[in-house]
């Protein structure tokens, strides 16, 4: 089951604004949800989806989600930023402070988190910071990402870690490169924001990679920081669900030979290392394995196992040949 919610953060500004847009802003709606209002009546879209977006307050909607529902969407905003997440109350709210702090037109895009029914004060962080919360019983980093996408209206959906902050000039960064229009994806590149020495070199050797198998047509963008044009990302059902690692790197290639796939290096997004925190190195060894497998076989692991579920570095193979 899928529960929408719609927050009144949907009207939040840039907090750079000048005082005199702000109190532009406190009208009975939010400014960029009327604009996608009044291009919602020219085109035509449903009066159900006008009404769930003139929603002031926390509602509640339960509904089957298919993908393919998707195909024929009408974008109303520019961009869609989604953030997956479970119990993610530590790094959630710096990730959507520096996803507000965009100088990008804060009318032009939207703020949607996908929460796997989070147990901790995930939902309290994010209610006030973004526009739209998607719930969902089950989890699964590729389903999160789905589900977001779903509930999204813009043209250009940008899929960020909940553990990432964003440079306030992405979202620009990233128009840019989708201002040519046979460009389908663009990744930023993400930093590390803290850890040891080992961690580090492995998210920076991770990305300086990513640049160089791009430059000879192989597109494996990491979900960290990554867009792709709506209609691209539709065309092609999204995230594959059965994959429990690598869905990632599968929809960059996949997306590769519908358009170009383009590292944006100015796009910059900071991320933690916190996921090599314990057993680095047999995480970094998995993921090789991994990403081998399925540039070899297509095939991917079933699942990739839970946080709670690792607790020494021979965990998190049990899962290589489900």
């Amino acid at each position: 089951m899928l529960r929408m919610h719609h927050s009144r953060a949907a009207g939040c500004q840039n907090d750079n604004e000048p005082r005199t847009d702000k109190r532009a802003r406190h009208s009975a709606m939010p400014a960029h949800l009327r604009r996608a209002n009044g291009r919602q009546a020219k085109r035509g879209v449903s009066s159900g989806l006008a009404k769930i977006q003139q929603a002031m307050t926390f509602s509640t909607i339960t509904s089957k989600f298919k993908l393919t529902d998707l195909i024929g969407k009408v974008s109303t905003l520019n961009y869609s930023i989604i953030i997956p997440t479970y119990n993610e109350e530590g790094p959630i709210r710096q990730c959507l402070e520096s996803i507000r702090r965009q100088t990008y037109d804060r009318s032009q895009y939207e703020i949607i988190v996908s929460d796997a029914s989070s147990t901790d004060q995930t939902l309290s962080i994010a209610k006030p910071l973004c526009d739209t919360i998607v719930s969902t019983e089950k989890r699964g980093i590729a389903l999160g990402r789905n589900l977001g996408a779903a509930s999204s209206v813009g043209e250009y959906l940008v899929f960020v870690d909940a553990d990432a902050t964003l440079q306030s000039d992405f979202l620009s960064r990233c128009d840019e490169s989708f201002r040519d229009r046979s460009v389908v994806a663009v990744t930023g590149i993400a930093r590390p924001a803290d850890g040891t020495m080992f961690p580090r070199f492995v998210y920076t050797m991770t990305y300086l990679l990513v640049r160089f198998f791009n430059k000879f047509g192989l597109s494996l963008f990491p979900g960290v920081c990554v867009a792709y044009r709506a209609e691209a990302f539709r065309k092609l059902k999204g995230f594959r669900e059965d994959f429990g690692i690598v869905e990632d790197l599968d929809l960059s290639r996949r997306a590769s030979k519908l358009g170009k796939c383009v590292v944006q290096k100015q796009a910059i997004a900071f991320v933690s290392t916190r996921r090599l925190e314990k057993h680095a190195l047999s995480t970094v060894l998995f993921h090789i394995y991994s990403d081998m497998k399925y540039l070899l076989t297509g095939k991917a692991a079933l699942r990739y196992p839970k946080r709670e579920e690792i607790s020494t570095w021979r965990d998190l193979w049990k899962s290589k040949e489900q």
